[in-house]
């Protein structure tokens, strides 16, 4: 009877390694990014399966790999759209200038520490086939094993350390399926100084302008100076009140009289 049960467990685990490898034989994440000197990130990031594979599941390739996709850890939000070719289906996620604090996630790891850029790719089978998982833990290893990877990062400054290829500035990997996996994708390497964040250097840089600031400042400014004009108008009126002028002379002056002649005394007797 043992022998039985130790058949059945045999049988039971080669099934579910089985369907391991039928839903992520086939599954491949491939990443491309380039650093920017203002802490922000640009790339694709490309998730897909064989359409043959997801057919197998489930007629419908998009509901198949929509829950073949719950096995994967959170990836850096950017814009999503649908990708597919003849032979592949999945999603692709394009990162236009996304500010680097937005970037971690539970998959991809890209931080500044100071004057450093660090990146890392956990490949902890932790991590995958959670719903695989479900049926036997075991299977998140034959998950993680059966998985393919190709990451390429770009950086602004020279990279110091790496467990991939260094060509330039960029660092490379190709992890592929059905081999052992690193622990992690690292990579390390110089950032340049901080960019600057006044207002104007955000101008510069193709940041937004802080408008709100600037339009509450200016409204401000206005008022003080609105007072400012009242208050002087207001003191001058209350002011000592100024001379009255002499009323004007309507119509021609009167000339004067004239003064009469003094009097001639009388002339005395002949002598």
């Amino acid at each position: 009877m043992n022998t039985r049960l130790r058949r059945s467990r045999i049988f039971s685990l080669a099934v579910c390694l089985a369907l391991v490898a039928t839903l992520s034989g086939c599954m491949q994440l491939n990443l491309g990014l380039t650093v920017n000197p203002d802490d922000t990130i640009s790339g694709q990031l490309l998730l897909t399966a064989q359409k043959s594979v997801l057919k197998q599941r489930n007629p419908d390739v998009a509901v198949a790999f929509a829950e073949l996709r719950q096995n994967i850890p959170t990836l850096p939000a950017g814009t999503e759209t649908r990708y597919e070719d003849p032979n592949f289906y999945g999603i692709q996620i394009t990162y236009r200038k996304t500010p680097l604090a937005q970037f971690t996630s539970e998959s991809v790891n890209l931080v500044r520490d100071n004057d450093l850029y660090r990146f890392s790719l956990p490949l902890d089978p932790k991590k995958y086939g959670g719903k695989v998982a479900e049926q036997d833990p075991r299977n998140q290893q034959a998950f993680m094993t059966l998985m393919s990877f190709e990451i390429s990062v770009t950086f602004p400054g020279r990279v110091l350390d790496t467990n991939g290829t260094i060509t330039g500035r960029s660092v490379s990997w190709k992890v592929v399926a059905n081999q052992p996996k690193p622990a992690e994708l690292r990579a390390v390497a110089e950032a340049p100084p901080a960019p600057p964040t006044s207002a104007v250097a955000a101008v510069v840089d193709g940041g937004s302008f802080p408008w709100l600031p600037v339009v509450a400042g200016a409204v401000v400014l206005l008022l003080v100076v609105a007072v400012a004009v009242v208050l002087l108008l207001r003191r001058r009126r209350g002011g000592s009140p100024a001379a009255t002028p002499a009323a004007p002379t309507t119509g021609p002056a009167t000339p004067a009289a004239p003064t009469p002649p003094a009097p001639t005394p009388p002339a005395g007797p002949p002598a």
